[in-house]
């Protein structure tokens, strides 16, 4: 039996076919404008929107769908609201959220995004250190750099095949003048000197990876300060927009003690993909760049560690875990993912690569699960979950994750569950290691209500 709360809404929504799609074909108001359904779960347009553009991310989702389920809702008042993102990534969420007049909690255990976060969802708090943080780089990346305290081996290695020595040194000494400044932490200052760092790589590829074997052509440092104080101070009255509270935790949402039990009204969120990318090695640049790691085995170490284990190169100290991961599934998904698990370690044994993909499945639905129930205890009684991902196929075996996800949901509590796919995706490439999947591989949008 549905409690009068869940009622009301199920009522909002007859059906729940395509609830968001539906909802955004015909989606309008003052501050944006409707999107393909398909550009949705993907970053294309971010960068038309105010602070969003500060810092993008590929595996983002757009504003316009934070917007629309907000929108959807039309239950609560927006300043009364508050907003959950349990994976923030570089902050759509929150700061959709902040720029609707929305409070937010957001979580990201990489250290790296959870800056970038809060820089953009907390921006105008940090808005008045703008003239000293600019002072700083000016002054670092000047005729005479600073001297700057040494990298380690594996991180000079890695940034010479990026940055050219000039510039590096010179966006090196600007870190000091920071750090010498006091703003070596500062969120925006983070920011702004990483978009630089960004403008000046030579290597170029979609969104925030970059990778030594591609190139584009290179910013000088002032050039690229110049560049980045342009829109940051074009987008002043966003970006000094108040009156929200949001809270931006660098730590995963696997435990969300800091929120009471029914305390969120909405949940918008995208969380890792189960092997598309490896977001430790795609931030490398920029976690050797801020000394939070000095190796490859630190990033594993420092970073990985603390990730939903979506990768193989993620592994580490989970593999004696595999039976606790199975245990804590439901029965229909754990026997749905014993065959896909047997049958990886066949495929395994044929592979020249053996690359252990038969180990990610039980860990990161298990961890999924933990940070689905935290979700589902924070949701007030009838508040709506929205949520993208995509399937995957390892050693050409489908593996359904997001019905799998929807069907731990239903576990858990959640009612009126919905699972439909957006777009599809991996269609414009052939990998040995999807080859001889049956399956299209595509995006989904899952719904439900707590």
């Amino acid at each position: 039996m549905l409690t009068a709360a869940k009622t009301l809404y199920h009522r909002a929504f007859p059906k729940l076919v395509r609830p968001v799609l539906s909802t955004l074909k015909t989606l309008r108001d003052t501050s944006f404008k409707a999107v393909a359904v398909e550009r949705l779960p993907t970053n294309t347009t971010t960068r038309g929107h105010a602070v969003h553009r500060w810092f993008n991310f590929i595996a983002g989702f757009s504003p316009e769908l934070v917007n629309a389920c907000v929108e959807m809702t039309g239950r609560v008042p927006h300043r009364e609201m508050r907003l959950l993102d349990p994976f923030s990534g570089c902050g759509t969420a929150p700061v959709a959220a902040r720029l609707m007049g929305i409070s937010a909690t957001a979580y990201d255990p990489h250290p790296f995004f959870a800056v970038i976060s809060e820089a953009k969802a907390n921006s105008a708090y940090y808005w008045s250190d703008l003239p000293g943080i600019q002072a700083a780089i000016e002054r670092g990346i000047g005729d005479q750099p600073t001297e700057h305290s040494p990298l380690s081996d594996s991180a000079i290695a890695f940034l010479s095949k990026l940055v050219e020595p000039k510039a590096l040194s010179a966006l090196n000494s600007a870190r000091v003048e920071l750090e010498n400044d006091g703003l070596s932490k500062n969120p925006l200052a983070i920011l702004i000197l990483s978009r630089i760092l960004d403008h000046c790589c030579s290597a170029a590829t979609d969104g925030i990876y970059k990778a030594p074997t591609s190139s584009k052509k290179p910013l000088s440092p002032e050039a690229a300060l110049d560049r980045v104080m342009s829109i940051l101070l074009s987008d002043q009255v966003d970006a000094t927009n108040t009156g929200t509270d949001i809270q931006i935790y660098a730590r995963s949402s696997e435990s969300m003690a800091e929120l009471a039990d029914s305390s969120i009204d909405i949940v918008v969120t995208s969380p890792p993909y189960l092997n598309n990318f490896d977001f430790a090695e795609m931030t490398r640049m920029y976690l050797y760049f801020w000394q939070m790691a000095s190796s490859w085995s630190d990033i594993s170490n420092k970073v990985r560690s603390r990730l939903i284990v979506n990768t193989t190169t993620a592994l580490k100290g989970h593999k004696p875990l595999q039976q606790h991961y199975r245990d804590s599934l439901p029965i229909s998904v754990r026997q749905a993912a014993d065959e896909a698990v047997m049958t990886l370690i066949a495929r395994r044994k044929e592979k020249a690569g053996k690359k252990e993909y038969d180990f990610l499945v039980y860990p990161y639905l298990s961890q999924m699960k933990k940070v689905l129930a935290e979700t589902y205890r924070t949701l007030k009684t009838g508040a709506p979950f929205h949520m993208m991902v995509s399937d995957a196929a390892l050693y050409g075996v489908h593996i359904p994750a997001p019905q799998w996800l929807a069907e731990i949901m239903i576990e858990i509590g959640f009612q009126n569950v919905q699972c439909e796919m957006i777009r599809p995706r991996g269609h414009r490439w052939i990998l040995d290691k999807r080859a001889g999947s049956d399956e299209g591989l595509g995006e989904y949008y899952i719904f439900g209500v707590a």
